[in-house]
């Protein structure tokens, strides 16, 4: 089976070890950094084309978090989670999945859940059912479930941290080819990712951070620590071969 420790938290270098994250981490994370935010705190925003890292106000950073943890592993994870299709529904999945009945863009539908204690419960659920798939799945199973994606450029410079697992799938150019392994390490840190943002917008208030985050993932790359303002790469899909 994969090995889960709460210290392990980034895909190690030596694939004998098939170690998985420890998803029960992030909501603790998540919740010691809200704790005490005032509501106007947590709506704080900046939509300047330069300053993409604040397009989204600790709130719907947190929302992201959610929608990451539940439809991530309702698109990827289904089968796994629910082979006999019983699957649940805490969110409408066709307002949330990508699509053209998207209610919000990457974010869980703003009518219904708003308030921090409703987006929490989601992200926990979502951790919960992530938790499960890397505890009840061995190793082999996740690394031999391999998936093509139409890749962008962001895909394309943050799958660089990944000592395995993903990278351009050479029979299909613009996509991406991953295997299940690295889309859960990838999943982890893309939350890892949004709470370090949360920590960004507290020090742009001039608010004190509540815990030393591990750098590891994408956050080693400058634009996602912080160490600078620039705009990361887009979610612009990469070219394709002509037709």
């Amino acid at each position: 089976m994969a090995l889960v420790s709460p210290d392990i938290v980034e895909m190690p270098d030596d694939e004998s070890i098939g170690a998985m994250p420890p998803y029960c981490r992030l909501p603790t994370w998540l919740e010691v950094e809200l704790a005490g935010l005032t509501t106007e705190q947590l709506d704080v925003d900046d939509q300047s084309p330069d300053a993409e890292w604040m397009w989204w106000s600790i709130r719907r950073q947190v929302s992201h978090i959610a929608w990451d943890a539940l439809v991530f592993t309702h698109r990827r994870c289904a089968q796994l989670l629910w082979p006999d299709g019983d699957e649940p529904e805490p969110v409408v999945w066709r307002h949330h999945h990508l699509g053209p009945d998207m209610k919000y863009d990457r974010l869980l539908d703003e009518d219904m859940f708003w308030e921090i204690p409703d987006l929490l419960a989601k992200v926990e659920l979502g951790n919960g059912w992530l938790e499960r798939v890397v505890t009840e799945r061995s190793i082999d199973e996740l690394r031999a479930d391999r998936t093509s994606v139409r890749g962008t450029y962001f895909w394309q410079y943050v799958i660089t941290t990944l000592p395995r697992g993903a990278g351009p799938d050479p029979a299909r150019p613009g996509f991406i080819s991953y295997t299940l392994e690295a889309s859960l390490w990838m999943v982890f840190y893309e939350q890892l990712t949004h709470i370090r943002t949360i920590q960004r917008l507290k020090a742009h208030q001039g608010l004190p951070l509540a815990q030393e985050l591990p750098r590891v993932g994408y956050l080693r790359l400058p634009e996602y620590w912080g160490e600078t303002d620039a705009n990361g790469p887009p979610m612009r899909r990469l070219p394709t071969a002509p037709t």
